[in-house]
């Protein structure tokens, strides 16, 4: 029988669940057995940047095992890698003959002109994988949560500060402060109440100019990098911040407008055919949609 193997990248969470979900679909659809590799990682640029995050992902999903048993998998992965046919990266579409035994092997990240390329017909088969994915403990976190606040992702860690006068052109580059006020500022203004604000960051509240002077606005703290992620999909409207992968994974997996930097949308990040009615883009694009959103919550 053919098998799928994944090996998790050394990156964040967000750039290792792209070969995740590609192994996990493929898998899934041609009924095929998966086994992940790569999960015991140590980061050390965290730790000398001093980082919130150390982007330790141990525990967050069901396949992971103490590392014995990881390093025995691994040996056992290059043995089959020089037994068997491999088929670096298929396309997610590809049809696997039951009859053949190959090994479909998963572990590149996909550019960044569109990250979701092969997942978007999937959506639906991505999420419900996801949930079956991670273990018990981060689903019973997120499970039966309906926000009704607006969720902000703003990521700080190894992106560094935009420079006075520097023109904002991403590339490992905090998205600046002043947008998110000011998007926050114009949903509310368009409201006419000040909605509540949830923060999600890898940054320190310290490291923060003004945001945190707004009024009904709160650090979300205490939690690991996927139920963060998993909350911040379940917010009512979602401000993104640019060059993010964990960013575009909570839109991704939500149903909420996603609102994108303007001059950085690359492409959609669900899929206009199967999620027509879900609004992603610039605030200035939004203000229909949002209004839309005003005139139900009022009706309610």
């Amino acid at each position: 029988m053919s098998l799928v193997i994944c090996k998790l990248p050394k990156a964040g969470l967000g750039n290792q669940l792209f070969p995740l979900m590609h192994a996990s679909v493929f898998a899934k659809i041609n009924n095929l057995p998966l086994l992940v590799i790569g999960y015991h990682q140590f980061k050390i640029g965290p730790y000398l940047r001093r980082e919130k995050s150390k982007r330790n992902y141990k525990g967050f999903f069901k396949f992971e095992k103490n590392i014995f048993f990881a390093f025995y998998d691994e040996l056992k992965v290059k043995s089959i890698l020089k037994k068997n046919e491999v088929i670096y990266e298929p396309h997610i579409d590809l049809s696997v003959d039951q009859k053949t035994k190959k090994v479909f092997f998963f572990e590149k990240m996909p550019t960044y002109h569109d990250y979701f390329i092969h997942l978007k017909p999937y959506r639906n088969l991505v999420i419900k994988l996801m949930y079956e994915l991670i273990t018990e403990e981060n689903v019973i976190k997120v499970k039966d949560i309906h926000k009704d606040e607006i969720g902000v992702h703003i990521r700080m860690g190894d992106f560094r500060k935009l420079n006075v006068g520097e023109e904002f052109k991403g590339g490992h580059v905090r998205t600046p402060e002043s947008y998110f006020i000011n998007i926050i500022n114009g949903i509310r203004h368009l409201f006419g109440e000040e909605i509540k604000v949830n923060v999600y960051t890898d940054g320190y509240k310290h490291e923060f100019e003004t945001i945190f002077n707004l009024k009904n606005i709160e650090l979300i703290e205490g939690n690991n990098d996927l139920v963060d992620m998993l909350l911040l999909s379940k917010s009512k409207i979602i401000v993104i911040s640019t060059g993010s992968t964990f960013s575009y994974w909570a839109g991704f997996l939500s149903n909420a407008p996603m609102i994108m930097h303007p001059d950085h949308i690359h492409a959609r990040i669900r899929s206009i055919n199967n999620n027509d009615n879900f609004f992603e883009g610039s605030y200035d694009n939004a203000i229909s949609c949002l209004k839309l959103m005003k005139d139900e919550k009022r009706n309610d």
